[in-house]
């Protein structure tokens, strides 16, 4: 079972054991890239838009909607390959699915902010899981969509938050 509980907490239960985990408001806020401190690693990695989902319905949908903004989509079936790709490049902009296994997803995005803390994360979902908006949303989610064919509003967060991120440094040795 899922729920949120007393000030702001989420929790995820399951069997005997109980997981709390914070749930920070975690929204896009429109931040200068000379103003944002970057840790070392992601300074090494540009930030790329991250689509994790089992079909491919998501991605083919944002490829379109951004080809004209030159945005490079990243593909990964899992949610485990999703964050081996944030690790490299940490200041992504990742949009998950919500499908399959709720509490493992919440557990990620929890995890996020202090791993990841430059990266910004979005759901999308079949509109059947809708009813989670807003615990997607209180466990960090700075968008959740249901539907492809508002997916214009997703694709301007991306390009705000990739041009919001600092190029890659290059010297004459990389």
């Amino acid at each position: 079972a899922i729920g949120i509980g007393i000030r702001g907490e989420w929790r995820v239960e399951s069997g005997e054991n109980t997981n709390r985990l914070a749930a920070a408001d975690h929204r896009f806020a429109a931040v200068p890239a000379s103003a944002q401190k970057l840790p070392a690693s992601a300074q090494k990695l540009p930030a790329r838009l991250i689509v994790c989902e089992r079909t491919g319905r998501w991605a083919l949908t944002l490829r379109r909607e951004l080809a004209e903004a030159g945005v490079r989509v990243w593909e990964t079936r899992t949610v485990a390959d999703c964050w081996r790709e944030l690790a490299e490049s940490p200041a992504s902009f990742v949009v998950v699915e919500l499908a399959g296994e709720l509490s493992g997803l919440l557990h990620r995005m929890a995890r996020q902010p202090r791993e990841f803390p430059m990266a910004r994360l979005a759901v999308v979902a079949d509109r059947a899981l809708a009813d989670h908006q807003w615990l997607m949303r209180e466990a960090g989610a700075v968008h959740f969509l249901c539907s492809p064919r508002k997916v214009g509003l997703l694709a301007q967060l991306v390009c705000r938050h990739l041009a919001q991120t600092p190029p890659l440094h290059q010297s004459l040795t990389d």
